[in-house]
């Protein structure tokens, strides 16, 4: 038994075509249509497998609340030390990752397809199985995986402004971290660009860019430290013009 198409077209929409793992931004299909992620059970389909619960049902199984989607690479790490990446650490991440409300369109619902079919054809263990896809690649096992390159009208396009807006992500990841009175969680910030921007960091348009940097400035300055800094009249970080002449 599989997860429903339905099933994993809602799961690819709210994952934004990206590797739930912390951390990581690899697409799950890239543009050419190559399948680089996979569809991960949060609790094992068979027995014996990572974090298998034995009273689960099939159809609880192969639900979208048991249903993570990962690069291959992070897979197999979850997979094979389930002592550490526990089912609930799971459903952090997957919580962390998915952003509610996506519409499925044709293209997501395309793209979802392709994934399904890959997991098909792993529960099958061979190439006998039924596909449903237009067009199928089968690759070398030494071809590297490649991630997708942010176009030139994108922040990660120009290199002095993707680097400058990371500057001021590490700057902010730096002062919350060192603030022990509030929880902190490594990919929070990246989601709060995603629901602001409705774009992964490096994808936020260039014609946003300095709504984007004021949105990273203002999480700054309101941490603890960046409150502290504002008190005392110290800078919290760089202007871009200031941080380019510095960098180049």
């Amino acid at each position: 038994m599989v997860p429903t198409s339905a099933t994993i077209k809602g799961l690819f929409a709210r994952s934004g075509n990206r590797c739930a793992f912390p951390g990581c931004d690899l697409p799950l299909v890239e543009k050419n249509d190559i399948v680089t992620g996979e569809i991960c059970h949060i609790r094992s389909r068979g027995a014996g497998g990572p974090r298998y619960h034995p009273s689960q049902t099939d159809a609880a199984r192969n639900d979208a609340a048991n249903l993570i989607l990962l690069c291959a690479r992070h897979h197999k790490i979850v997979d094979d030390a389930p002592e550490v990446y526990t089912a609930d650490n799971l459903c952090a991440m997957k919580k962390e990752r998915e952003m509610p409300g996506i519409e499925v369109t044709p293209e997501i619902a395309r793209r979802a397809e392709l994934l399904l079919q890959k997991l098909i054809i792993n529960v099958r263990g061979d190439l006998s199985a039924t596909i449903h896809a237009h067009t199928f690649t089968i690759n070398n096992a030494k071809r590297t995986n490649t991630k997708p390159v942010p176009t030139s009208d994108v922040v990660g396009g120009s290199s002095p402004h993707r680097t400058y807006l990371k500057y001021l992500i590490d700057r902010y990841q730096e002062f919350a971290r060192a603030q022990k009175d509030r929880e902190f969680k490594y990919p929070v910030v990246y989601q709060s660009i995603r629901n602001k921007f409705k774009a992964n960091w490096d994808w936020v348009p260039l014609s946003c860019f300095q709504e984007v940097i004021s949105f990273m400035q203002a999480k700054i300055d309101g941490t603890l430290i960046g409150r502290q800094h504002k008190k005392q009249g110290k800078l919290s970080y760089e202007d871009f013009e200031r941080y380019k002449l510095a960098h180049r």
